[in-house]
């Protein structure tokens, strides 16, 4: 897991993290591979003051087409995150609306500031341009309990970001495998470079996806089923800047 890299300078800055679930709230980092204070994917499982969770599940279910997320109020890097070394930071919760794909974006602050705190870092991975692209579509499962979510696993232009809420986390997942975002493929789909153009529509479609889950390097992958529901962000324009 890498959290740091030493040859590139990065400025403090505004970092965004999507909120998914109910029970358990985790975020998602709004990644950018132009600018290398944002070249990180990373998940987090928060632990939000209960007025904020409140605000948040009210107005997600008077929203449900926007998306949530919280959002730093003094300038930081992410390394400290993933190091462990910063497990809290004061930050505020948005409302955020978009158009199309990312092409338009509202951000409306929805509180006053609190402290965000981080009870666990799930996956924290600095892009690397010398990855290759996998030859499926590779996503990182999350979650706790019967809440589960998917994340598109991010390696280098021409990508997109994707979150999608799992109707129910599916059998052969275990409480490990979502406390660690382990990786899974869609066999049915490529994800090899698409032809070095963006991807400007939903790669999947339909509900239902036969998926293999990688529990673990050097193990072999499980077939799983993939029940799709609720997508809680789509975005292929800020990410390839």
């Amino acid at each position: 897991m890498t959290t740091r890299h030493e040859h590139e300078h990065e400025d403090p800055s505004v970092h965004s993290f999507i909120l998914a679930g109910r029970e358990t709230v985790f975020g998602y980092h709004l990644a950018m591979f132009g600018m290398a204070e944002h070249r990180y994917q990373v998940v987090l499982k928060y632990d939000l003051p209960t007025d904020i969770i409140e605000l948040y599940l009210k107005d997600r279910a008077q929203h449900p087409n926007s998306w949530h997320a919280v959002r730093n109020t003094q300038d930081m890097v992410l390394p400290p995150i993933g190091d462990g070394a910063v497990t809290e930071y004061p930050a505020r919760l948005d409302r955020v609306t978009q158009t199309g794909n990312g092409e338009d974006r509202v951000w409306e602050p929805l509180s006053e500031g609190f402290t965000a705190r981080i009870e666990r870092v799930l996956n924290f991975r600095r892009f690397n341009d010398s990855e290759g692209f996998p030859p499926h579509l590779t996503y990182l499962i999350y979650g706790e309990g019967n809440e589960a979510h998917i994340a598109h696993r991010l390696v280098k232009r021409p990508h997109y970001e994707q979150i999608i809420t799992l109707t129910r986390t599916p059998d052969g997942i275990t409480p490990a495998d979502l406390a660690n975002a382990v990786e899974l493929t869609i066999p049915a789909v490529p994800d090899d470079g698409h032809n070095g153009q963006p991807w400007t529509t939903r790669p999947l479609p339909q509900r239902t996806y036969d998926a293999l889950l990688h529990h673990k390097p050097g193990t072999a992958p499980e077939p799983i089923t993939l029940d799709l529901t609720d997508e809680r962000w789509w975005n292929i324009t800020t990410l390839n800047i």
